[in-house]
């Protein structure tokens, strides 16, 4: 029998409610289920849902941000004096302009980096808490002056290089040597000298040939390479301003080369100033003169610039060693009698003398930088260090050396200071390894170098670059050795 229509009806209500129902009972196990899952995120944990609710969660009732503002502003009370940011992250400050305000869940705007830093900051201590490593250690912080906390707010090396130059080793690295390229200066290698401004060298000796070198430590190549026919060069110094350097031999004349035009000019000397020889001469410091040791006592003066004579200068006994003061205003002499002779150059007339304790004969002389010690040179191997005021002020004939260094038993040709006048190298070429370093401050010779195994051979010259990072030394056998004192700076 067919159902009726009423009947029809009837069914179709009774399935749709029970579909409604079904539908609703879905949806509420759905929310159920989410806001079981909200929950347990929120007491276990859930990074990526704690990052979701501190930038762009529901803002935090009205309660809890009031309270935030007065925990800031009765911190900001409390602090004195205020504190300053370690540092500005000029990236943020860039990446957020007054034009593009933020807005976050629930209608609260940000307008500038300050405020976004202090949402940031309450979002994070309502869901995490102040972590330990935040908080202060008032006791120990009460004690910190403005000069430990730019300390702290500093990274890297916070160690300086010292400027007291240890007296016990000397750290010293040999490297090759400054004439490896040409090796044909020599054999008997006369001068070292480096330049005044640049790092370059000038290496010169006995085959006439003087040769200009790039100093960096590893390859020292070569610039410039000049020879001087039939002139074994016995002396070799750059000009005060380093334009030109001049070389001299047991000939009268000389030669002046150009460093910037790369061309030689050769100077005569008149033979009634009596100049017979250029194999000892010195540049003053403040480039007017040139002081040549010559015959029978006397030291000629000539012009730095013209390279004229101006004028003679006259010792007891033959002259041994010239040397200029860090001025260029007094020159000093040491000779055969063993007598220091004080010159005054403005003047050209005798300022003071002395002599030299326990020497026979003078063989060396050399002032310091700074212009404190005076160390003389003699045939029997000892090297007298002075206190140079003491020398010029007294009115003492046998002044008292303030160190007498023994280590030598030969004749002490070369004696130079560094250029903060703490080492003082001292060497003779009638013995190998005749070579000594000697620490000023203390007035002791330093042990480690060199040593028995350092091949240093019979030393002819001496030189420290202008800052002292290089010490080079000039033997009997064509070699300009090449040491890197690394205490000191690059060049």
């Amino acid at each position: 029998m067919d159902p009726t229509i009423e009947e029809v009806g009837t069914r179709k209500r009774k399935y749709v409610a029970e579909k409604v129902k079904a539908k609703r009972k879905k949806q509420f196990s759905a929310m159920v289920n989410t806001n079981k899952e909200r929950l347990e995120k929120s007491v276990f944990g859930d990074p990526s849902y704690m990052l979701r609710n501190m930038g762009f969660g529901d803002p935090d009732s009205g309660v809890e941000d009031d309270g935030a503002q007065d925990s800031d502003a009765f911190s900001d009370t409390l602090a004195s004096p205020p504190r300053v940011p370690a540092w500005v992250d000029e990236d943020d400050m860039s990446s957020f302009t007054g034009d593009d305000d933020i807005q976050v869940r629930g209608g609260q705007e940000i307008h500038n980096t300050v405020e976004y830093g202090k949402f940031l900051r309450r979002k994070f201590q309502s869901t995490y808490g102040e972590p330990s490593w935040a908080k202060l250690d008032k006791a120990v912080d009460e004690h910190l002056d403005e000069e430990d906390l730019e300390l702290l707010r500093t990274c890297g090396n916070m160690l300086r290089k010292s400027s007291y130059l240890p007296k016990t080793s000397l750290n010293i690295k040999r490297l090759p040597s400054l004439n490896s390229e040409t090796r044909n200066e020599g054999p008997l290698i006369k001068a070292i000298q480096f330049h005044p401004t640049s790092t370059v060298a000038l290496v010169a000796g006995g085959s006439g040939n003087a040769s200009i070198f790039q100093v960096d430590g590893k390859t020292n190549p070569k610039l410039a390479s000049v020879h001087f026919d039939r002139f074994p060069v016995r002396c070799a110094r750059f000009s005060a301003d380093g334009s030109e350097f001049i070389v001299g031999s047991h000939h009268s004349h000389f030669h002046v080369y150009d460093m910037m035009q790369g061309n030689s000019l050769t100077i005569h000397t008149h033979h009634s100033i009596g100049q017979t020889t250029m194999k000892k001469f010195e540049v003053s410091p403040d480039g007017k003169l040139i002081a040549v040791a010559g015959k029978f006592g006397q030291i000629h003066l000539l012009s730095a610039k013209s390279k004229e004579w101006i004028g003679n200068l006259t010792m007891n006994g033959n002259v041994e060693a010239i040397t200029f003061d860090p001025d260029g205003s007094c020159l000093y002499s040491h000779g055969e009698l063993g007598e220091v002779f004080i010159w005054d150059v403005n003047r050209r007339c005798l300022a003071g003398r002395f002599m030299d304790d326990g020497c026979l004969v003078g063989t060396s002389i050399t002032i310091s930088p700074c212009g404190s010690y005076l160390a003389t040179g003699s045939s029997s191997g000892v090297v007298n260090i002075y206190d140079r005021r003491a020398v010029v002020t007294r009115a003492e004939r046998s002044p008292i050396p303030l160190k007498a260094v023994m280590n030598l038993v030969t004749s002490v040709k070369q004696a130079t200071f560094n250029h903060s006048s703490q080492l003082l190298a001292i060497a003779s070429d009638e013995k190998e390894n005749a070579l000594k370093i000697v620490h000023l401050p203390s007035m002791t010779v330093y042990q480690n170098f060199p040593t028995l195994s350092t091949p240093l051979g019979r030393i002819q010259t001496l030189a420290f670059s202008p800052s002292s990072g290089y010490f080079s030394c000039g033997n009997n056998s064509n070699t300009a050795h090449l040491y890197r004192l690394k205490h000191f700076g690059n060049y």
